[in-house]
């Protein structure tokens, strides 16, 4: 059955499969943060990702950034996450274009939006968790909104 991207259902199910793989989160270390997703389209859409240990405790569609307070926001076009996924599906891995380090520094297709540089560091803290997660996506059948 195919998840609608983006969607709360799309990233409640990433953390369902990060609790089901919990050996793999483990070996890379506690990950403690607020995550904002944005996805740009016709109709934008915000996520809020809380990670706590080594589990994603807390999926929830926002209405503005304000309503939680997000240690830093992931925020790029929805044809860029769909490119992100696609690819992620077809290799089973990211290739090396579609990291979440490549996107935010390589011509900054995917911006890093955060308030204070302790946010910014999480991004950068928690990378292979983080990156782990959107992993979990790589069998996942996807419609696009």
């Amino acid at each position: 059955m195919a998840i609608k991207f983006p969607s709360i259902d799309f990233f409640q199910e990433l953390a369902r499969r990060m609790d089901a793989n919990a050996a793999e989160f483990e070996k890379l270390g506690f990950c403690d943060t607020v995550m904002g997703v944005k996805v740009d389209a016709e109709s934008s859409h915000l996520y809020a990702l809380t990670f706590e240990v080594f589990e994603c405790s807390d999926v929830r569609e926002l209405a503005s950034p304000e309503d939680v307070e997000l240690d830093f926001m992931l925020e790029a076009p929805l044809p860029l996450w769909r490119q992100m996924f696609e690819s992620l599906r077809e290799t089973g891995q990211p290739e090396p274009a579609y990291t979440l380090n490549s996107l935010s520094h390589v011509g900054d297709r995917m911006r890093v939006v955060y308030d204070d540089p302790e946010g910014h560091d999480k991004f950068y803290r928690f990378m292979a968790t983080l990156q782990a997660f959107v992993n979990q996506a790589s069998d996942l059948d996807i419609e696009w909104a």
